[in-house]
């Protein structure tokens, strides 16, 4: 049964024009409740459903004036470099900022970058330049800081959040796959023969994680390794680029005192320093990064598809537009992207 049929059968069994069925369906406040229960119950028994590109073009037609030709999907940064006045520092952001463009593109949808520094623009002025803009739909990159707040009225749009941020508020999410991450990475070393495998992290990693690194990590020890074999995860209060001298420190005490034969941290900074005080890996312990990234050259990790989660958020936000859902859904729920083990030197080979 076509859309037109339905709807008009719909109108037919009503008593009431095709219009007010469209209202009643969209629960518009000018038709009474009483109405609007009726229409909705008859259009559940002849089993009617929408066509949603032609739901999401006629709102679209209400919503502007002209319609607009080109729905447009906005990319909200707000990382800058303080110094240089430069957005998309992050080598992570730009990965995650091309695979959305390119998958919005490809579905014939604009792509814009809208970059903002929250010191200078507050939410309610990012909400007039949004509007100004005409943005129907929103990828919500990682934010600076687990601990940053931005205050936007997010029900005038399409929107989806790369990451875990409670100030995003309860949206459809995607990211990678921490925990899993974590499980795979101690098993095929464990498979290798390391038998301390010691955990460096830091409270805000974890935080912008959901605290799923650590999870794995403590899950995977106590299920698969021996106690006297389990190494204390160290949590440091800074994330590993920004490290300092304090945190060194730290490092190099826990490594003297529980004498990890594997290491797992995020990047290569702390490889470079257990190097750097005459350390090598992987004749004295084996090394794998947790966000490898080509630019770390031959070091062991573990690949997350970044590109492939702004791929995700892309089509989380194309099935609310062509659904004509806005703002915060019902049941928000998350996506997790699983990457892939990169080999390198930091580790011993693979038994024959």
């Amino acid at each position: 049964m076509s859309k037109s049929t339905s709807i008009e059968s719909v109108a037919r069994m009503a008593g009431v024009a095709k219009s007010t069925v469209s209202l009643a369906l969209r629960d518009s406040p000018k038709l009474p409740e009483q109405t609007r229960l009726k229409i909705k119950k008859i259009s559940q028994e002849l089993r009617y459903r929408p066509n949603p590109l032609v739901s999401a073009q006629m709102a679209q037609i209400r919503r502007s004036n002209p319609p607009k030709t080109v729905t447009t999907i906005g990319f909200l940064n707000t990382w800058v470099d303080a110094i240089r006045k430069k957005r998309l520092k992050w080598e992570s952001m730009g990965r995650y900022y091309r695979g959305a463009k390119q998958r919005a593109e490809k579905l014939g949808f604009h792509f814009q970058p809208l970059e903002f520094d929250l010191n200078l623009y507050s939410g309610k002025r990012i909400e007039q330049i949004l509007e100004h803009r005409k943005i129907d739909g929103l990828i919500l990159p990682p934010l600076p800081r687990s601990t940053t707040e931005l205050e936007i009225d997010w029900s005038p749009y399409a929107v989806a959040s790369i990451g875990n941020f409670a100030a995003l508020g309860n949206i459809h999410r995607v990211s990678y796959d921490n925990f899993n991450c974590m499980k795979e990475v101690m098993e095929i070393t464990q498979e290798r023969g390391y038998k301390r495998i010691g955990f460096i992290t830091n409270l805000e990693d974890e935080e912008r994680a959901g605290h799923l690194w650590s999870a794995g990590y403590l899950e995977f020890q106590s299920r698969n390794i021996s106690i006297d074999a389990q190494v204390p995860l160290l949590r440091l209060n800074s994330q590993e680029m920004e490290s300092a001298s304090e945190e060194y420190r730290q490092i190099k005490r826990w490594y003297y005192a529980y004498k990890p034969d594997l290491i797992l941290s995020y990047q290569d900074n702390t490889l470079r320093f257990l190097e750097s005080i005459g350390l090598r890996s992987p004749e004295d312990f084996g090394y794998v990064s947790l966000i490898w990234s080509k630019n770390m050259g031959d070091i062991s990790g573990y690949c997350q598809d970044l590109e492939r989660v702004g791929e995700i958020a892309v089509n989380i936000v194309v099935d609310r537009l062509l659904r004509n859902r806005r703002g915060e859904p019902d049941y928000p729920f998350s996506i997790f992207v699983i990457g892939k083990f990169i080999e390198g030197r930091t580790l011993r080979p693979r038994s024959k």
